[in-house]
């Protein structure tokens, strides 16, 4: 093989570190009364709240157990070892429109999960007034880095659609865009931590 630029006798190797998928289900639930329930379950009077994830409701302990096996399908597919994997953190999200009070609420800011130990993230989307001639906002926007180099290759950009499942690795920056819709935007956001850290050793090239 040539390559233009360097000694051909060089050993060339490539590493690539963006292997992992983000996943996403439309139409997730087909139980209306599971729906339903989640709806007015999920109106609450703060951004973010958290959830003691030992004591569900009934309508969370049933979408739980839906995206449970999506999970464990998505670490088969992306080499990841579900049994090392603990559910640890739940969260009900509930945006209002876009306003001055909001400038400063952090989840309009790039961040990545793991500061709530959380390895692997599914976020479903409750409810919105998103359809498909309305633009709202409120997108959900995952970086592949913070740079501009290869902009807009390194965002993915979300639509809140109602009924929307998410899963992607909680280590990835993301953040939510400004929502300007009239109905609350509303999630649910499911969190797994690692149990067991591997003693790995770094790569030295």
């Amino acid at each position: 093989m040539i390559i233009i630029g360097y000694e051909n006798q060089m050993d060339h190797k490539i590493y690539n570190f963006w292997t992992t998928q983000i996943q996403i289900f439309d139409n997730f639930i087909e139980d209306k009364n599971i729906y339903d329930k989640l709806k007015e379950e999920s109106i609450i009077d703060k951004t973010v709240i958290g959830q003691d994830e030992y004591n569900l409701t009934a309508a969370q302990q049933s979408i739980f157990d839906m995206v449970t096996p999506i999970t464990i399908n998505y670490c088969i597919e992306n080499d990841i070892d579900y049994k090392n994997l603990k559910f640890s953190n739940l969260q009900k999200g509930c945006l209002y429109k876009y306003d001055e009070s909001m400038v400063n609420t952090h989840l309009y800011e790039p961040h990545h999960d793991m500061v709530e130990n959380s390895y692997l993230t599914a976020i479903y989307y409750i409810n919105s007034s998103y359809s498909e001639n309305t633009w709202v906002g409120g997108e959900l926007a995952i970086y592949k880095q913070l740079t501009f180099i290869d902009y807009p290759e390194n965002t993915i950009n979300i639509l809140p659609k109602p009924n929307r499942l998410i899963i992607f690795p909680g280590f990835l920056v993301h953040r939510i865009k400004p929502y300007f819709g009239d109905l609350p935007r509303t999630s649910l956001v499911f969190g797994w931590e690692i149990t067991e850290t591997k003693n790995l050793k770094s790569i030295v090239l």
